[in-house]
């Protein structure tokens, strides 16, 4: 019998901040029922985890996929990538910029969605690309505004088998995205505006729904919280209230 889900940690290099590594013990703290590996390059120095868990698990991928937040956004547009953890049925992709209010991963993985992220952050709310235009396709311009706004948003709760095989059905797709240097974000791009694109393949929520899935730590203004907070580095984790009413052991 598969496991429900698996909670997937990217470690890239260089070396960890030390706000990264307050997010990285929080997420072993409050998913500890549920398993986690981390995912590294090869031969990856992984004393930082260490220091947090004596016992972990590690799948390692090519170096080159983490060396940067751009270069790991061309592996999460890989098959191979969700085939190597075929074993479960979800994956909650967590990286050290996202942090779990609460657990409500198993709530989640039963809500009958395929792929759940906090949406893209634009420069004027309500810009965000109408139906017809996602259908009609945006220019390069437009894809790498879009881009832009999923800075530090790297969470997401993802069913593996269709992940795998959107990918497989947009092959040719897929690979224009994971070989546009210029594009940031292109994982989250492509997942967003394309995978649906003339065709269904993904179940993916309302942005009302999503909203309580997961939001960006700045926007958040003291309503009810979401499952997750994200878009949070070390450069704005103390603008954010919310970690302004955690105790000082946090």
């Amino acid at each position: 019998m598969k496991e429900l889900v698996t909670v997937i940690v990217p470690i890239l290099e260089p070396q960890i901040n030390p706000t990264e590594e307050k997010l990285l013990h929080h997420a072993l703290e409050i998913l500890a029922d549920y398993p986690i590996i981390f995912v590294a390059g090869e031969g990856a120095d992984l004393s930082v985890v260490r220091e947090h868990a004596e016992q972990f698990d590690v799948v390692h991928f090519p170096k080159r996929f983490f060396e940067s937040r751009q270069h790991l956004g061309q592996l999460l547009l890989m098959a191979d990538f969700y085939d190597r953890f075929n074993w479960c049925d979800f994956l909650l992709i967590h990286e050290l910029n996202s942090w779990v209010v609460r657990d409500e991963l198993h709530y989640w993985c039963k809500q009958g969605y395929d792929y759940i992220k906090a949406g893209s952050v634009l420069p004027q709310p309500g810009t965000a690309p109408g139906m017809l235009k996602r259908l009609a396709g945006l220019s390069e311009d437009e894809k790498r505004l879009y881009g832009a706004g999923y800075a530090d948003n790297g969470l997401y709760l993802c069913r593996i088998e269709r992940m795998t095989a959107t990918l497989k059905g947009k092959r040719s797709v897929a690979h224009q995205y994971r070989h546009n240097a210029s594009l940031l974000n292109a994982d989250s791009v492509f997942w967003d505006l394309e995978a649906n694109r003339f065709l269904p393949h993904l179940r993916k929520p309302t942005d009302i729904v999503r909203s309580h899935f997961a939001q960006f730590g700045v926007q958040y203004q003291n309503a009810a919280l979401p499952f997750a907070l994200t878009g949070i580095s070390r450069d704005n984790i103390h603008e954010i209230p919310y970690f302004k009413t955690l105790p000082e052991t946090e």
